[in-house]
């Protein structure tokens, strides 16, 4: 095997960091913008942008777990700090995913609207 066969190439290595970041990062803001609508009142919305940033979340994952394949496969992950700041991105995005659904839950309880 020859080492480009071996390693995963430094630009399908930033497109997948590229992948990671831009996906979490919009789920994030599809997050704050669901705390926001919770707020007033308008669970529907929220519910919405929650299940929109779980969408863009899910895609950030499957561009991560390709990493992890790759490895698996035999093809060396150099890390990076682009990789770094991917794989930060994404567990913080995860750890607020977690987060805000409590918190929208406890606010709507709070607010009297009761949850199956």
């Amino acid at each position: 095997m020859n080492e480009e066969n071996t390693q995963v190439m430094d630009q399908d290595m930033e497109q997948i960091c590229f992948q990671i970041i831009a996906f979490s990062g919009e789920a994030f803001s599809k997050m704050m913008e669901a705390m926001k609508v919770c707020r007033t009142g308008d669970y529907e919305k929220a519910d919405e942008e929650m299940e929109e940033a779980s969408d863009l979340l899910n895609q950030a994952h499957n561009a991560h777990t390709n990493l992890l394949v790759n490895e698996a496969q035999g093809k060396k992950v150099e890390f990076s700090v682009l990789l770094g700041h991917a794989q930060d991105n994404l567990m913080n995005t995860m750890l607020t995913k977690t987060l805000m659904e409590e918190m929208m839950s406890m606010y709507k309880e709070l607010k009297g609207e009761r949850l199956a």
